[in-house]
């Protein structure tokens, strides 16, 4: 398999566990609504909403990363940048793209590292619901770990068209949208939702 039939396999995977992903969401601010009218109504709290919301934002995000990345959505400089030289936006873009990648490996390692200090200690969140921590922590570290091999498959791909020459479509692929760009996007979306 080709390193661009990979990465656009990746991008249809991450959209699919952002949808997943977001699920758990929708389920925790179900149970906030409960919690919020239990105690102003009826004076009964759901014990550990707080300490569940904290688990499924974490795991959530984990995943929602891949997606942003699919989605060019990271926060870059979508100002300035489209306005600058080709040269100057490839060597911006992959520095950005390093400078994230080194950053998922990072949070892999420090995320692992706890998992490992959980399963070694047994540890249990300090709360009453004694949740193991080892389960929120082994999700988030898969979830991180999709997101750091997700952005590896992008360098890979993004390097080999920069020393095979094509810059004009590194810059495509890799650079940030212009308003104008997104606004086309979002149109041709809602002609094939609506047809």
């Amino acid at each position: 398999m080709s390193v661009k039939r990979l990465m656009e396999r990746l991008d249809e995977m991450s959209r699919y566990l952002a949808i997943i992903g977001g699920w758990p969401v929708l389920g925790l601010s179900v149970l906030i609504g409960v919690d919020v009218v239990g105690r102003k109504l009826f004076n009964f709290s759901v014990q550990g909403s707080d300490e569940i919301g904290g688990y499924v934002m974490a795991i959530a995000c984990a995943f929602g990363f891949s997606y942003g990345l699919a989605k060019r959505s990271h926060i870059r400089l979508n100002l300035v940048l489209p306005k600058l030289p080709a040269s100057f936006q490839a060597v911006a873009n992959i520095i950005a793209y390093v400078i994230l990648a080194s950053f998922s490996y990072l949070m892999l390692w420090q995320i692992l590292d706890m998992f490992f200090e959980s399963l070694r200690l047994k540890a249990v969140a300090p709360t009453p619901l004694k949740t193991p921590l080892v389960i929120p922590q082994f999700l988030c570290s898969l979830g991180m770990g999709y997101f750091a091999i997700h952005l590896t498959v992008y360098l890979i791909r993004g390097i080999g068209l920069l020393l095979g020459g094509k810059m004009k479509e590194f810059n495509v692929l890799f650079g940030v949208e212009t308003a104008e760009k997104e606004a086309e996007a979002e149109l041709k979306e809602i002609k094939i939702e609506v047809r």
